[in-house]
């Protein structure tokens, strides 16, 4: 027969032992938690492997801008989705892969060279992109807004970074030219563009191969 004083050694123990271990279960599971939550692929990846940023991968690719985000550093990308190239006018799409000096600039302007989580953003302000332009943004409630897009799924977290897709190609901004009224191009085929913006991101191309191979 168990004495009292044996009983309640042995409740007391029970009780202990459920305390410890339930407290190892918790902390084990919040480390398979953080393990599951840690990311495993680069924004280069990641990107590729969503089938609604087809569009902006091909423009990646053909500008050589896949290797960038394919390796280390801290980056974010604001990623235009299938639907948001849908909505520029064909012509003037053809015309930006014919033209890779300002197809490299459009998608540098798409690039912050910090990893910025969607709490980062609060207010209004402006954001330098990897090609030293400004992009402008503002927080309503829980929409964001870079530029003329809306941010539609933010926090895709990389090894090298974050994506936020959003509903539009960001464009930047306009420059004054001096050029003939009559130039040809329209978005972003004024001759303004190639001789201000040429420079800027053949060398922030440059810096961040550069930068990869180190």
């Amino acid at each position: 027969m168990v004495s009292k004083k044996l009983f309640s050694a042995m409740v007391a123990t029970a009780v202990i032992l459920s305390i410890v271990g339930g407290s190892s279960v918790a902390f084990a599971q919040t480390q398979t938690t953080n393990a599951a939550a840690k990311p495993t692929q680069t924004i280069a990846q990641i990107t590729e492997n969503n089938t609604n940023l087809t569009t902006l991968v091909s423009l990646l690719k053909k500008t050589n801008l896949t290797d960038v985000l394919s390796g280390p550093g801290n980056y974010t990308l604001f990623a235009p989705d299938n639907a948001a190239f849908a909505k520029v006018n064909a012509s003037t799409l053809a015309n930006l892969q014919n033209n890779s000096t300002a197809l490299t600039t459009l998608l540098l302007y798409h690039v912050i060279p910090a990893k910025l989580l969607a709490n980062n953003f609060t207010g209004s302000g402006t954001l330098t992109t990897v090609n030293g332009l400004s992009l402008p943004y503002s927080v309503s409630g829980t929409t964001i807004m870079v530029g003329n897009a809306t941010v539609t799924k933010a926090d895709i977290n990389a090894t090298n970074g974050v994506i936020h897709i959003i509903d539009s190609v960001l464009v930047p901004p306009s420059v004054t030219t001096t050029a003939s009224p009559t130039a040809s191009g329209g978005f972003l085929g004024l001759p303004g563009f190639e001789a201000v913006y040429a420079v800027a991101g053949l060398l922030a191309v440059a810096y961040l191969v550069m930068r990869r191979r180190k």
